[in-house]
């Protein structure tokens, strides 16, 4: 794992990945307000974030929300650090925890390798945990009437937003290193992944 001296991270080098607590949204089978989930991928060197709403987690909306994130970006980093989510990691070990075989492949198609935090290593993914916390606040008492209405809500909220605040660590708005780190990322396969079903 390369890092400059002094800690910082290149461009294009990492990602970071996790869940946390979506907004209430108006579920359409019910009619009643689900609580959803929000998956948020933060880029280590320019913090700048792709945040997705799901209803739910399986290994494979787990790999396609990663999909959908290098997409938005128009790329991937070399890395893609995560917590050790049943989604993604089968066992949790302290040296190297097995990957579940589709979220494996799926970066493998990317060319991305997959870095599982060490049990009980909290702070090693700290810069998306930040990005879930500061997003959190700002949908603090929001409902939406769609999952599209509150993906559209948040998009606009990082566009004007997100992107153009002054970074507190490294002093820079986040959109101008983004534009910066953008030329370092992983261009993309011309084709998406193919999934398929896996079982024993």
């Amino acid at each position: 794992h390369q890092r400059e001296r002094g800690g910082r991270e290149r461009d294009g080098e990492e990602a970071q990945v996790d869940y946390g607590e979506g907004p209430m949204v108006r579920y359409a089978a019910s009619g009643k307000y689900r609580r959803t989930r929000l998956f948020v991928m933060t880029l280590a060197h320019s913090r700048k974030a792709v945040r997705l709403l799901t209803w739910q987690s399986s290994t494979r909306i787990w790999a396609q929300l990663h999909e959908q994130s290098f997409r938005r970006l128009g790329g991937a980093t070399a890395t893609v650090v995560l917590d050790n989510l049943r989604e993604g990691v089968i066992t949790p070990d302290i040296y190297e925890p097995p990957l579940n075989p589709l979220y494996r492949d799926v970066l493998a198609h990317y060319g991305v390798v997959a870095l599982p935090c060490r049990v009980r290593d909290p702070d090693r993914k700290g810069k998306v945990e930040s990005g879930i916390h500061h997003t959190q606040r700002a949908l603090r008492g929001q409902r939406f009437e769609s999952l599209d209405e509150a993906q559209a809500w948040l998009d606009h909220w990082d566009e004007r937003w997100a992107d153009t605040r002054i970074h507190g660590t490294t002093k820079r708005q986040v959109a101008a290193m983004f534009a910066d780190e953008r030329p370092h990322l992983r261009a993309l396969p011309v084709e998406p992944f193919r999934y398929y079903a896996f079982g024993e």
